[in-house]
C-alpha cells in the first residue's frame, strides 16, 4: 500500500504544481470603469481620413427604450439603423454617428470595459448593449472628438446633455 500512497500523493502534488504554475502565467485583464464615459480613437472610418473617427463611448441604460431610437425619435431621422443626423451647436454644423452594436465591437474591445450596472433579462426593455458609441464630425468632416478639435468641448457638452436626457426619459 505505501508505494500507491506515494504514487498517488507525488500525482496529487504534480496535478497542483502544474495548475498553480499555468495559473500564475495567466495575465490578468486590465479592465476600465467608464463613470460617465470615455474617449477612444480609432473608431469608425469617415472618406478622406485614414485614422478612424473619435468615439464617445458611455454604458447603455437597459431598462429604457433603445438609443438608437430615443435620437432617431428626437431628431427625425427616420431610421433606428445606422443612425445619423445633424445638429447644429453654436452655429456651426456637425453630423453625429451612432454605432451600431455590431460596429462598436468590430471598433472597439468592450471586453476591457467594466459594467457597473448589471441588469437581469426581465429588466431589460431596450437593447442589451451594455454600451453606446456616438462619433461626431463638423461640416469639413473633422473629427470632432479628436483631442486637437476646436470643437472638442462643444461636443462633449452636447453629448452629455444628450445622455442625460436619454436617461431621464
Amino acid at each position: 500500500m505505501k508505494p500507491f500512497t506515494k504514487s498517488l500523493k507525488f500525482k496529487a502534488f504534480a496535478v497542483i504544481f502544474a495548475f498553480a504554475f499555468f495559473a500564475s502565467c495567466i495575465t490578468p485583464r486590465h479592465t476600465v470603469e467608464i463613470n460617465e464615459y470615455i474617449l477612444m480613437p480609432n473608431g469608425k472610418q469617415v472618406l478622406g481620413h485614414e485614422k478612424g473617427l473619435t468615439a464617445y463611448i458611455f454604458e447603455n441604460n437597459q431598462r429604457k427604450i433603445p438609443f438608437n431610437q430615443f435620437v432617431g425619435d428626437k431628431y427625425r431621422s427616420g431610421s433606428y439603423v445606422d443612425v445619423e443626423y445633424n445638429v447644429t451647436l453654436q452655429d456651426t454644423r456637425f453630423k453625429v454617428y451612432i454605432y451600431e452594436n455590431a460596429e462598436l465591437e468590430k471598433y472597439f474591445d468592450t471586453g476591457q470595459f467594466m459594467v457597473s450596472n448589471v441588469e437581469a433579462d426581465t429588466n431589460i426593455i431596450g437593447s442589451k448593449a451594455r454600451f453606446i458609441a456616438v462619433s461626431v464630425v463638423d461640416d469639413y468632416n473633422n473629427d470632432a472628438l479628436a483631442e486637437n478639435s476646436l470643437y472638442k468641448n462643444i461636443v462633449i457638452n452636447y453629448l452629455r446633455n444628450l445622455v442625460k436626457d436619454y436617461n431621464n426619459s
